[in-house]
């Protein structure tokens, strides 16, 4: 209970200074998923920079380090269409016991 407590309070942080939009889910033991998108960019690569920021955080506040696993990206290519201009990204990770190193 802590942890989740730990993981959304991080990541309601990371949220209000990066500005974009997510949810997270725990999908197994110590395996999470965050989904985002960001308005600002079509780049799905800024909105994975962002995802990965939030994860490391959380892995941190338990004490771990971070392992991205998998993730996916949709870029927006439209100009011209304000609504297209939305990258999205999802990621995979877990959390293992830092080692000292």
């Amino acid at each position: 209970m802590t942890k989740k407590i730990i993981f959304m309070g991080l990541s309601a942080l990371a949220i209000t200074l990066a500005g974009c939009s997510w949810t997270d889910r725990q999908i197994g033991p110590n395996d999470y998923e965050i989904s985002g998108y960001f308005d600002f960019t079509m780049k799905g690569e800024v909105v994975v920079k962002g995802l990965e920021d939030q994860a490391r955080l959380y892995c941190k506040g338990v004490g771990q380090n971070l392992v991205p696993q998998v993730y996916y990206i949709t870029d927006k290519n439209r100009i011209f269409d304000y609504e297209a201009q939305r990258a999205s990204a999802v990621i995979r990770f877990h959390c293992i016991p830092d080692n000292g190193s």
